[in-house]
């Protein structure tokens, strides 16, 4: 039974403007790239918006809507709302969210010099002509006639959209957009009446307001998003930003409180990773809801509806908005107002198949939550007829997915794991200190597996004594991968130890401490020894930049600083040639700082160095473990032996989960 009692303030009702939210939770605006390539609106986003409603939350808020569908354009694929032909699909999604309970809103935005080339026409407008890296190569400064215009296309996208049904829009001053670039120092070089002075740079995005709060008048809801600071040397601090904020509530009924820039390196704050703390932005919000006269929203890796409880409950801010909790588990409100907020499935924030996937143009889904952004796949797949018997051969998280996922569509199932628990190379995963969301998610795969209704062996090897005896329908294959151990010279000394030995026990090993290594997996190891104030280094043969190559790019971004932060110091273009007492021995592929230009499998062995190091910790990668699926293939069907995980070819967590979630519901 859903009890308010357990969230009183979560579940209190507000007044936002007109509008009465149910509840003080909002589905936070993000890129999911469900549109057509044109901005028309499709079955999948009608899904998409209607999913997010009937995740409890009093209002959702459509993602990075561009007014200007010539010179705006940052993602592929995001709704278009510039032009008239729109107001059907407008309609639609409208009703969508009304009719699972929830208040649509939509972010009202221009990009500025934060477009793409292949996106837009002509050269990208901004305050000043300062383009940004990776973004349009080619920026003008807004004149008189842009101005008007680009404030004239606000206006009517605001007006279409609440014609359409949408009580409520938010417009995007934050992150760095055009109206964020208006309010920045490091953006706006202008020396009109638009720019130099705080009170100048204020005056456009102003105006702007001004004329929506004019066109739609009081009946709709106009939320502000601002960012707190855009933690970059140069860029908008918080008393700027508060004294805009001070401004801005003559026209807005909601303050939303946000940080970074979405463009540059900031974003690590903008979208925050594992390595970021929880409730990112509730100083802030704190801070500004002190000083104003309407409500404050916040947004911040939140996950849970306890935090926001407290938050609210603490006068912090009045509405706490969410959006990868949601993802990962968009039965979340219902779990945790049932009183099992245990059996909530958590965000990693690994930004894998959310923001990696908007930004590169693909619809988005979830590292941890196969069905999303499937609805219609999902509906289309036929009910099980009749239940069948499947055995599972491993306990990783590819092994948990399938046998939570078989359980649920009515199988009978057996889960073997050869070891004394379940969980895998996610286990060590999740063992370094900075990993705490994947520890949260490691704890809840194993007690929702444990408790799914499959029956679980542990200590068990998947032998033909074993098939023959249980005599399954089908098997799936999910024995995953084990860490390389290459036959390095010396690896046997006692000062050489395997990743994850060194995870479990890092007391264990010296002062100084060489991760051989730079994947993202020896970089984590690296990063939490060096939290415990050990000397560290990390060498690779690999050029710089193709350390922890094939992580999503903020957390890339945000590990690699990180770890500057830490004094960790990274050894490109180094082989391991042999371990020795006191250390290792080394060949290096540099000359003068830059790469050699001969072949590095036989460099001048002038190049060989001793790197003297207490302990040595081997992270050189992982390797398929395809023994049992060979085996099961020779001797069986093909069709009934079913890879899933690292054995069929994955390399991370997403592979994981969906391989496992897909074979599952196909059987």
């Amino acid at each position: 039974m859903l009890s308010s009692s357990l969230y009183p303030h979560v579940f209190s009702p507000i007044r936002i403007g007109a509008l009465t939210f149910r509840n003080r939770l909002g589905f936070a605006p993000m890129v999911c790239n469900q549109c057509e390539i044109d901005g028309t609106v499709t079955d999948a986003m009608v899904d998409f918006v209607g999913t997010q409603a009937a995740t409890g939350a009093a209002y959702v808020t459509i993602g990075d809507t561009q007014v200007d569908d010539e010179l705006g354009g940052a993602f592929m694929s995001t709704l278009n709302i510039a032009r008239g032909t729109s107001r059907p699909g407008l309609a639609r999604l409208a009703d969508a969210a009304r009719y699972a309970g929830a208040i649509l809103s939509v972010e009202l935005n221009h990009s500025g010099r934060g477009a793409k080339d292949k996106l837009i026409k002509g050269p990208a407008i901004a305050p000043s002509a300062i383009p940004f890296e990776n973004c349009a190569k080619n920026v003008r400064a807004m004149d008189d006639e842009d101005l008007a215009r680009v404030k004239g296309q606000f206006v009517s996208c605001a007006r279409r959209c609440t014609a359409m049904g949408f009580p409520m829009v938010m417009v995007h001053c934050a992150h760095n957009n055009l109206l964020g670039q208006f309010l920045s120092p490091l953006s706006n070089h202008r020396t009109d009446a638009y720019g130099g002075s705080p009170e100048n740079r204020r005056r456009y995005p102003l105006e702007v307001l001004q004329a929506i709060r004019q066109t739609v008048g009081p009946g709709v809801a106009i939320e502000v998003r601002v960012s707190a600071s855009e933690e970059t040397e140069g860029g908008l601090e918080f008393e700027e930003s508060l004294a805009f904020m001070r401004e801005a509530q003559k026209y807005c009924d909601l303050i939303h409180i946000s940080r970074g820039i979405v463009y540059n390196a900031a974003g690590v704050y903008t979208l925050p990773t594992y390595l970021r703390p929880r409730l990112l932005n509730v100083d802030y919000a704190r801070r500004a809801k002190a000083e104003l006269d309407v409500p404050v929203a916040v947004v911040g890796n939140f996950s849970t509806l306890a935090e926001a409880e407290e938050v609210i409950a603490s006068g912090a801010a009045d509405v706490v908005c969410m959006v990868r909790a949601w993802l990962a588990d968009p039965d979340l409100l219902d779990k945790s107002a049932s009183g099992h907020p245990e059996t909530v499935r958590p965000c990693l924030r690994c930004q894998r198949g959310c923001m990696d996937n908007s930004a590169r143009g693909m619809a988005i889904h979830c590292a941890v939550n196969p069905a999303l952004g499937f609805e219609a796949e999902l509906r289309a797949l036929p009910p099980v007829s009749s239940s069948r018997r499947i055995l599972v051969a491993g306990g990783g998280p590819a092994g948990m997915t399938a046998a939570q996922t078989l359980v649920r569509r009515g199988h009978t199932v057996l889960l073997c794991e050869q070891s004394d628990h379940l969980g895998g190379l996610l286990t060590a995963a999740a063992a370094p200190s900075c990993k705490i969301y994947m520890k949260d998610y490691l704890q809840w795969i194993i007690r929702e597996t444990l408790s799914c209704g499959a029956e679980i062996r542990l200590n068990t090897e998947v032998t033909d004594s074993l098939v023959r005896e249980w005599a399954p329908d089908a098997v799936l294959v999910a024995t995953g991968s084990a860490y390389l151990r290459p036959p390095i010279e010396g690896i046997d000394l006692p000062h050489v130890v395997m990743l994850e030995e060194a995870d479990a026990a890092p007391e264990k090993l010296a002062q100084d401490v060489l991760i051989c290594g730079g994947g993202s997996s020896g970089l984590e190891t690296a990063l939490s020894l060096a939290r415990t104030g050990r000397r560290v280094t990390v060498v690779d043969q690999l050029p710089l930049e193709k350390f922890a190559d094939g992580m999503v790019y903020f957390p890339r971004v945000d590990l690699l600083h990180c770890l500057a932060e830490e004094g960790v110091t990274l050894l490109p273009r180094h082989r391991i040639l042999r371990f020795a007492e006191g250390g290792v021995w080394l060949r290096d592929f540099s000359l003068n700082g830059n790469a050699r230009t001969q072949d590095p499998s036989s460099p001048s062995e002038e190049s060989d160095v001793f790197y003297p190091a207490g302990s040595c910790v081997i992270a050189l990668g992982v390797k398929k473990r395809t023994e049992l699926l060979n085996k099961l293939r020779a001797q069986y069907s093909s069709t009934c032996v079913i890879p899933i995980g690292d054995c069929e070819g994955g390399h991370n967590i997403y592979d994981a989960t969906h391989t496992a979630f897909w074979a599952a519901m196909r059987i």
